[in-house]
């Protein structure tokens, strides 16, 4: 073959191999654009579910601000703004369907959109009280001492003091930057845990506030004064169906009780129903399922309280907020609890007093303790509790202190919600601290 062929035979070999190196490239070029493309699919698909996350934490977060602040209709929000990412919210009541009004279950549902990619998630929520927190918890200082049992979860935001030989079987939790002090001991398999965060707990004030617009659809921010108050002609408490061992209502002139005019109970009450040996030969009063306000509350020596919670809960707020010096007192041997469910029975101290737990009890029903803030921003609130009795319940306050004897604290709990609280949902006249995650999450729909 002569030169004038080999380089005729050139050009069509050049072309060929230009055109197998375009062909492959083109593919590379396609495979890494399609490649690209699927990428940012999968990228946008797991971000719109991040957003969808992000709606229903959203809205949880405002209901528990303010339940009335529910958004019944789809509200969407871009995050951030003028990203173009945005989530559509809304809560339905569960199972029914509608419009949810509070107390009840609902469901949140959210659909989280990015670049065109929409992915839709829906849970099952509700209202948490103070079933399910801790056995034990000084959101300041909590001080525990002599030959205390405490059968719950255990914690402070402050600092802890330990004298003596308690016995912690639960959790102790350490929550917060500024929690510390001495280091607790509990019972295997219970462990110690150090939260970077501290414990979030609503004053009493807002409970109240909280608990006026669940029984009387008051919005109020007197706090636990509103209890104290009238409105309409209408007294916003229970206070005149408090009744002595005779049947009468008990005067609570000025928000207070004469203990003293009160007659003394015999084996039963008027309508018959068995007065405990402790309480016989007592002034007692009787108090059945209500909201009661008081001023100060001094039960011990003849003095008595017969809580008839057999078919509801009984709350009693003391106050005025923020007010009083000195303290507030049970004896243990000058109560009774004819349901011993510890769930229906409230004690909110709203005022500067410290309240004081002693003597030999069987108390069911929970302690709260924590208030504020005070126009230089202070909160108050103590606890003491001494002796030798059983108190089935959460005891929570600013400062608490368990000083001598061999008092038992009974409120299993891993702290927060956990095993051993919880349940269907807080019963009906508990306040709700928080709305959250009950059930039943699930992606609707979907690529």
């Amino acid at each position: 073959m002569d030169d004038s062929e080999q380089q005729g035979m050139a050009l069509p070999l050049a072309l060929v191999a230009v055109l197998l190196i375009s062909t492959l490239l083109a593919g590379a070029l396609m495979l890494s654009v399609s490649h690209l493309s699927l990428t940012h699919t999968k990228s946008c698909y797991a971000n719109a579910m991040n957003l969808a996350e992000a709606g229903i934490n959203w809205e949880l977060w405002k209901i528990s601000q303010d339940a009335s602040a529910a958004d019944n209709t789809p509200v969407t929000r871009e995050v951030p703004a003028g990203s173009g990412r945005t989530f559509t919210v809304h809560v339905e009541a569960y199972p029914s369907g509608g419009p949810w009004t509070a107390l009840g279950p609902f469901s949140v549902i959210s659909t989280g959109t990015v670049d065109g990619v929409s992915r839709t998630v829906r849970i099952v929520a509700r209202g948490y009280g103070l079933s399910g927190l801790y056995a034990l918890f000084g959101m300041n200082t909590l001080s525990v001492g002599g030959n205390a049992v405490i059968n719950g979860a255990s914690g402070t935001n402050g600092t802890v003091s330990v004298n003596g030989n308690p016995a912690f079987n639960g959790n102790f939790i350490y929550a917060g930057l500024d929690a510390g002090g001495d280091q607790v001991r509990v019972t295997p398999p219970s462990q110690v845990f150090t939260a970077p965060l501290a414990e979030e707990f609503p004053t009493v004030n807002e409970l109240a506030n909280q608990r006026a617009w669940q029984k009387y659809g008051v919005h109020t921010t007197l706090g636990v004064d509103f209890f104290g108050t009238s409105g309409g002609g209408k007294p916003y408490n229970d206070n005149a169906t408090i009744r002595d061992a005779s049947g009468a209502v008990v005067s609570t002139s000025g928000n207070q009780i004469d203990w003293g005019h009160l007659p003394k109970a015999g084996e039963t009450l008027w309508d018959g129903t068995p007065v405990p040996a402790n309480l016989q030969g007592a002034n007692i009063i009787v108090l059945r399922p209500g909201d009661y306000y008081l001023d100060g509350l001094d039960v011990q020596g003849n003095r008595g309280i017969f809580v008839d919670d057999r078919e509801g809960i009984v709350n009693i707020w003391l106050g005025p907020s923020g007010k009083g010096g000195g303290t507030d007192t049970i004896n243990g041997g000058s109560i009774f609890f004819t349901s011993q469910d510890s769930s229906h029975f409230h004690l909110y101290e709203g005022s500067s007093r410290t309240l004081v737990m002693e003597g030999t009890m069987d108390f069911y029903g929970s302690v709260y303790a924590y208030n504020g803030p005070s126009s230089s921003g202070a909160f108050w609130g103590s606890i003491i509790v001494r002796g030798d009795g059983v108190m089935n319940g959460s005891v929570i306050g600013y400062d608490v202190t368990k000083t001598t004897g061999s008092c038992q604290i009974n409120f299993p709990s891993s702290g927060g919600i956990g095993p051993g609280g919880g349940g269907p949902g807080p019963a009906p006249g508990e306040p709700i601290f928080y709305y959250g995650y009950d059930q039943s999450w699930e992606e609707v729909g979907g690529l």
